[in-house]
């Protein structure tokens, strides 16, 4: 799966409305279908729901999250930030269908005095600020995020939790701190990040459709994202089958540089994993002290064992007969070791895995 950058996603935005064609209003009524979709098999039950929105897109995300919940006869309440602006295209047309239920609850924020309580059991929906997002939150709005985390309620975010940056550090921002990301596509880079965790909670990726023949330009004029999420469909594209005939000679040779004193079982674990792979023959190079243990736990891989026996120093094997190396497990931070790194790099030129 593609990471994409706030940029990103609304080129991909754009080019699904020109080459799909949809408008964007019909694909902002995609999005929140999918969240309805989603919020009523994992919250049936619940008794109410307060949809929080600011006047941009991602609130028009929210108010029509709201018509559809009151369609299926769910008690919804809205709670829109006035900022004085009338808010995008998308977002009036909305409020508009919203105005046509004579039971919609809807709330104007202009101050702190606007507040509501929350009643036990509320499901709140953060729909205030999505991926679009690029300053910090501050004043009214910054204190009504805190009103919102201090609840007690689950928090559900629709596709960025607001006040995160999708890709750049968010330190010191006031920020929604959800249940559960409800995010349109992909990943986001914010996701990522071990310092976003109690904000994101869990992530649910939802797809709303968005063109498949996508490819986002880079600063670099090249045609595709930088980075991906290795996941299941990544793992099937490159999963090949044995034939019945064939043998582990067809199937390549790897060579993992693994291990140090006290770190042998690191090697172990690499190793098996790598044959768990798929490599039809592998070689360990390993320090001397870890011969018996890598041999006797792992029989299929073959061993070849360094001078010195507690690190890697040297390799007097023609490296280009491997068809990759894996280099790191367990290595520690021996200067000899830091050599033979760096003397790998410099001379061998097929894939490489790096242990960081």
């Amino acid at each position: 799966m593609k990471i994409h950058s706030a940029e990103e996603m609304r080129l991909w935005d754009q080019y699904t409305i020109e080459h799909e064609p949809v408008a964007s209003i019909q694909l902002m009524e995609r999005a929140a279908r999918t969240c309805v979709d989603w919020l009523l098999h994992h919250y049936p039950e619940a008794p109410y729901f307060a949809i929080f929105c600011s006047k941009g897109n991602n609130g028009g995300d929210g108010l029509a999250i709201a018509r559809m919940l009151m369609e299926k006869e769910y008690t919804v309440s809205v709670h829109i930030l006035e900022f004085g602006h009338k808010g995008t295209d998308d977002f009036q047309t909305n409020l508009a269908r919203l105005h046509q239920f004579p039971q919609a609850d809807i709330h104007f924020i202009q101050s702190e005095q606007n507040f509501h309580p929350f009643p036990p059991g509320q499901i709140t929906i953060d729909a205030l600020f999505g991926s679009g997002l690029n300053r910090k939150i501050e004043g009214a709005t910054a204190s009504l995020v805190e009103h919102i985390n201090s609840s007690g309620c689950t928090i559900i975010a629709i596709d960025i939790p607001s006040g995160l940056f999708v890709d750049r550090s968010s330190k010191g921002n006031p920020v929604i701190k959800a249940r559960h990301t409800l995010s349109f596509q992909c990943y986001k880079p914010a996701f990522l990040f071990a310092e976003n965790a109690e904000a994101v909670g869990e992530i649910d990726i939802l797809d709303i459709g968005l063109h498949p023949a996508f490819i986002p330009p880079d600063v670099t004029g090249a045609t595709n994202s930088r980075y991906e999420f290795l996941d299941d469909h990544i793992i099937r594209s490159i999963y090949k089958p044995r034939k019945r005939f064939a043998h582990k000679g067809h199937y390549g040779h790897a060579l993992l540089v693994a291990g140090s004193y006290g770190k042998t079982g690191a090697a172990v674990l690499a190793a098996r994993a790598c044959m768990r792979s798929g490599v039809g023959l592998l070689t360990c190079h390993i320090p001397r002290d870890g011969y018996a243990i890598l041999q006797s736990t792992v029989p299929e891989a073959m061993v070849m064992t360094d001078l010195n026996s507690s690190f890697n120093t040297r390799i007097e094997d023609d490296l280009s007969k491997y068809a990759a190396i894996g280099i790191g497990p367990g290595i520690g931070i021996a200067a000899e070791t830091k050599k033979l790194l760096g003397e790998i790099l410099n001379t061998y030129r097929k894939p490489v895995v790096l242990d960081a």
